[in-house]
């Protein structure tokens, strides 16, 4: 398994800041390039057999420019019930009244 400090980059997905005039509720944007995208994709699900969610990251470089990274954490199984927060219930599933338009 990857080093938990190492960073495995998305190939094919480019984050984005949102437009400075986009309404509250957008988060921000991304482009993904289909082809690269699609080949990360197939890379990973053969690296991570049975997962079925890849988690990521969209990060700024030193640079300014965007980019997206894998979050590989997880959590210990070991530590499960030993003092740690009880988490908060999950909010519900947005409906189409929730939809801003």
């Amino acid at each position: 398994m990857e080093n938990q400090n190492e960073s495995m980059l998305v190939k094919g997905f480019f984050p984005k800041e949102k437009h400075p005039n986009a309404p509250s509720f957008v988060l921000g944007k991304a482009s993904i390039h289909l082809p690269t995208f699609a080949t990360f994709m197939r890379e990973y699900a053969a690296a991570n057999p049975g997962e079925e969610w890849v988690n990521i990251d969209s990060k700024l470089s030193k640079a300014g420019k965007g980019y997206a990274s894998v979050d590989t954490w997880k959590p210990d199984p070991n530590m499960a019930g030993q003092g740690a927060p009880a988490a908060a219930p999950a909010a519900p599933a947005p409906t189409l009244e929730d939809i801003p338009f």
